[in-house]
């Protein structure tokens, strides 16, 4: 009896151990933020100064500021460029995460609670000047 309940306790031990170290907090995704923030500067200073495609961005990044970019190796980028605005959109496991816009300082949605499918929900980013 005493041998079974060690081998379950060890079990249940092992299971939290192993789940705890594959999940990643919030607080990783929080600490994303300003990294967010830089990269959407970036991004957009990559499309309207130097010419580079917008399907190009990600990699030209990679490139030019791997330092940065390591932040983001777990995550799905995606970039658009509308209005005169660039979008980023972080994602991870075919889901959305954060989007953010090239003209202000705050993340603009926040979707790490909402479950949302991995895509653009900011439809014709304008901002104000």
């Amino acid at each position: 009896m005493k041998i079974i309940t060690f081998k379950k306790s060890l079990l249940i031990i092992l299971l939290i151990s192993l789940s705890g170290c594959s999940l990643k907090s919030n607080d990783d995704l929080i600490e994303l933020k300003p990294n967010l923030n830089n990269l959407t500067k970036r991004a957009n200073n990559a499309i309207e100064r130097r010419d580079i495609a917008v399907d190009d961005v990600i990699e030209f990044l990679i490139k030019k500021d791997s330092i940065l970019m390591e932040n983001f190796k777990d995550y799905d980028l995606k970039v658009k460029y509308e209005n005169e605005v660039t979008v980023v959109l972080v994602c991870k496991d075919n889901k959305a995460i954060y989007e953010d816009l090239s003209c202000d300082l705050k993340i603009d949605n926040d979707y790490i609670n909402d479950n949302k499918e991995c895509g653009f929900y900011i439809k014709n980013p304008v901002c104000e000047k």
